[in-house]
């Protein structure tokens, strides 16, 4: 990762709390905003303010699971000066409302996966993905982050996820509602910077009730692979803090 790049990156990363606009991430990167933006999405693969958002929502979620602090509270400690804004965005991003998040946790991480979908649904009305996370780089010791993503509809389902302590071997998500999904990996590499990422992405594929499909994913680096969908799928999210647990 280009140094100049990185120091956003870590600008976000350590001050995802204060008012980052364009200007003053690319005064930090000693670039101008034009500049800083286009290369920002050319080494993460996603542009500063979706990368922003991604951050925040992560460690809104981690106060959310670890504090006791109020929903009103932990919108301000991310950055966020309208609560109507961060509920809008986290429940966009995860499927459900910051306080639902909350009590879900408390029943286990299982409840967390199954955000969506209503506990009275029939058994047939889902389906499920599983399949192979291939790498090239050597690091299949490191955790990979997979996700079933739906496509933005005016009913959206939220996100469905697994985490693969190691990048070999299967994963599988179940209890994945009917209709249309994106499939989409992160993980960590080494090399070329502190922090730097690899991601696979495929779909969509349809989930039929009873089905379950199979997918691969190749992981390498943003450059080389097109999101369907950046700021839903949240893969800037998947940096240090999905793997902090």
């Amino acid at each position: 990762m280009r140094p100049e790049i990185e120091s956003v990156v870590e600008a976000i990363r350590h001050r995802y709390d204060e008012e980052l606009s364009l200007c003053v991430l690319a005064d930090t990167a000693r670039l101008s905003s034009f500049h800083m933006a286009r290369l920002f999405r050319q080494e993460t693969g996603l542009p500063p303010a979706r990368f922003l958002t991604a951050v925040r929502q992560e460690v809104a979620k981690r106060k959310l699971l670890c504090t006791s602090d109020r929903v009103a509270d932990i919108s301000v400690q991310v950055g966020y000066s309208s609560l109507g804004t961060f509920t809008t965005r986290f429940t966009r991003s995860v499927g459900v409302s910051p306080g639902r998040f909350r009590r879900l946790a408390q029943l286990g991480p299982a409840a967390v996966d199954f955000t969506a979908g209503r506990r009275d649904d029939a058994p047939f009305a889902y389906g499920s993905f599983r399949g192979r996370i291939f790498r090239a780089d050597g690091q299949e010791d490191e955790p990979v982050f997979v996700a079933a993503i739906p496509p933005l509809t005016r009913q959206e389902r939220p996100a469905r996820c697994c985490r693969m302590e190691k990048g070999k071997g299967t994963w599988c998500i179940e209890y994945v509602p009917e209709g249309p999904w994106h499939i989409q990996a992160v993980s960590r590499r080494v090399g070329g910077g502190k922090q730097p990422i690899a991601v696979g992405t495929a779909g969509p594929f349809y989930i039929s009730p009873g089905s379950t499909v199979t997918v691969d994913l190749v992981l390498q680096p943003p450059s080389r692979v097109r999101l369907f969908d950046a700021e839903r799928a949240t893969i800037g999210a998947a940096l240090p803090e999905l793997f902090a647990c």
